[in-house]
């Protein structure tokens, strides 16, 4: 069985490395007390430059990403959106955009939470933490389509672990911002969807990934006004939300992979429970 050809390090390398640079400059905006703010409402959070720029590291991302999983072989038996522009259409592949957005977004959001505490450190571990998801991300996603089921298995392992790690940082800076229940549900029921999906396309084809993606998010968005009510830090908050997410995920590949069965239901439910209750405790220690 023919194996996947090698990724092009030298496009991936470059594309980290030009994310990273731009990011270090955004840290470096953000620690000015002057950096330009704007409030869109009274109850809406400020939108700072630092933010405005992160957007734009998306964009260069997304675009990056797009190109480099569109080259691998196996895609060319996918069904990809098309962009009529009219002049030309554009096949797209947006569902392979979302773990390397959220590589940057993710620890951006949340290692600026120790920045006053940790100040230049924290900017550090940012970076670190970006550059490894990023590149986690993208040759995950690469080596996903191998044909080979062992290497498949080991990438997709990968990106869940990725993908969780972006969850909890997520959920956590979310959390923290205690933000009303019409954002901060919408902000993590979007994000539960969202790292859903980027994980659900794996499993075996079938239709209506989108519903039960959003099926996901809801069920963390509806965990997050309980949550509202729950004065625990945003870290055990995260961790909780992280809990259900993963449960969720769990039960839902079990289901379109077609081997979900009682025992698997007893699993999930003890260890979900498990989990649950040591969040729990933690808080009232």
């Amino acid at each position: 069985m023919t194996s996947s050809p090698t990724p092009r390090y030298d496009r991936i390398v470059s594309l980290v490395l030009l994310v990273l640079i731009g990011l270090a400059v955004v840290f470096l905006i953000d620690i000015n007390p002057n950096n330009f703010r704007a409030r869109l409402g009274a109850d809406l959070p400020l939108i700072t430059l630092s933010w405005v720029l992160v957007a734009s590291l998306v964009v260069i991302t997304i675009t990056g990403a797009d190109l480099f999983i569109r080259s691998h072989p196996q895609m060319q038996t996918r069904a990809l959106p098309t962009l009529n522009l009219g002049v030309v259409q554009l096949e797209l592949a947006p569902a392979f955009w979302i773990l390397p957005a959220f590589a940057i977004v993710a620890p951006f959001a949340f290692f600026r939470l120790f920045s006053p505490l940790l100040e230049t450190t924290a900017a550090i571990i940012a970076l670190a933490a970006t550059g490894g998801l990023l590149l986690a991300a993208l040759l995950g996603q690469h080596y996903a389509l191998d044909r080979r089921p062992s290497v498949q298995h080991s990438a997709r392992l990968i990106l869940q672990t990725v993908a969780l790690l972006m969850a909890f940082s997520m959920f956590s800076a979310t959390y923290y911002a205690r933000l009303r229940f019409l954002y901060s549900g919408a902000l993590i029921g979007l994000t539960g969807a969202l790292l859903a999906y980027a994980l659900l396309q794996w499993a075996a084809p079938r239709g209506g990934l989108l519903v039960l993606a959003g099926m996901v998010g809801i069920a963390l968005a509806e965990a997050t006004w309980a949550l509202n009510y729950w004065a625990a830090s945003f870290l055990l908050g995260g961790a909780l939300l992280l809990v259900i997410f993963y449960v969720a995920i769990g039960l839902v590949q079990n289901h379109l992979e077609g081997t979900l069965s009682r025992r698997v239901l007893w699993e999930y439910g003890l260890l979900g429970g498990g989990l649950l209750a040591a969040v729990v405790l933690a808080a009232f220690r």
